[in-house]
C-alpha cells in the first residue's frame, strides 16, 4: 500500500468505526472562514466512476450547498476544467473522485491534503483540483483500466458514497451549530 502516513484518513469502507473516524477528519480539516464547495468528479456511466457522481448526489440530498457533480449532471473530463474555472476562487474545494491502486487498497477511503489529479488512470491529461481530496479505491490498476472502472463493485461504490456524504453532512452539520473537538462524536479507533 502507499505511504499511509501522507493521507489524513486511510481505512477501509467497511472497517468498524468509519463513519465517526470520518466525520471527525472532516471537521478538523474543512475552515470555518471559507466557504467549501464539493467537486464530485466522476462519469454516472462507468459503475467504478460513478462514486463522485453518487457522493455528489447523496451530498444534495442531504441539503448540502456547494455541490458540483451528481448522476444526473457529472462533472467528468469533458467538463471539469470549465466547472472548475467557474468555481469563484478563494472558497475551500472537496475533490471527491474514484481511483485505481494496489491489491491491498481496495476499498480503502483516502483523504489527504491537497489536489487530486482526476483522470490519471485512464491517461487523461486534466488539472490537479481540490484543498482537500477524498478518493475511494475501487479497482486494482492495469492494463486496461477503463474497463477496470466499469466492473467496480457497485455495492462499493454505494456504500463508500453513502459513508462519504453521511460524514461530510454530519460535520457540516457539528460546524453550523458550533461543536468543538471536546464535544464532537467519539472518536473511536
Amino acid at each position: 500500500m502507499q505511504d499511509k502516513a501522507r493521507y489524513l484518513f486511510c481505512r477501509h469502507f467497511e472497517e468498524k468505526y468509519i463513519f465517526s473516524s470520518l466525520t471527525t477528519v472532516f471537521f478538523n480539516n474543512i475552515p470555518r472562514d471559507r466557504e467549501t464547495v464539493f467537486l464530485c468528479i466522476g462519469a454516472e456511466r462507468s459503475t467504478g466512476d460513478s462514486f463522485g457522481p453518487m457522493t455528489g448526489t447523496l451530498l444534495k440530498q442531504m441539503k448540502v450547498n456547494n455541490v458540483f457533480g451528481t448522476l444526473e449532471n457529472p462533472v467528468h473530463a469533458q467538463n471539469l476544467t470549465e466547472i472548475y474555472n467557474s468555481i469563484e476562487k478563494g472558497k475551500f474545494t472537496v475533490a471527491i473522485d474514484a481511483s485505481l491502486g494496489s491489491f491491498g487498497e481496495l476499498g480503502f477511503l483516502k483523504v489527504k491534503k491537497g489536489p487530486i489529479h482526476p483522470g490519471s488512470a485512464t491517461g487523461k491529461d486534466l488539472p490537479p483540483v481540490g484543498d482537500l481530496s477524498v478518493v475511494l479505491n475501487v479497482g486494482i490498476g492495469g492494463i486496461a483500466n477503463y474497463l477496470l472502472l466499469q466492473t467496480a463493485s457497485l455495492n462499493m461504490v454505494w456504500k463508500g458514497a453513502n459513508i462519504v456524504a453521511r460524514s461530510v453532512s454530519t460535520a457540516l452539520y457539528m460546524i453550523k451549530k458550533g461543536f468543538s473537538f471536546k464535544n464532537s462524536l467519539d472518536y473511536k479507533i
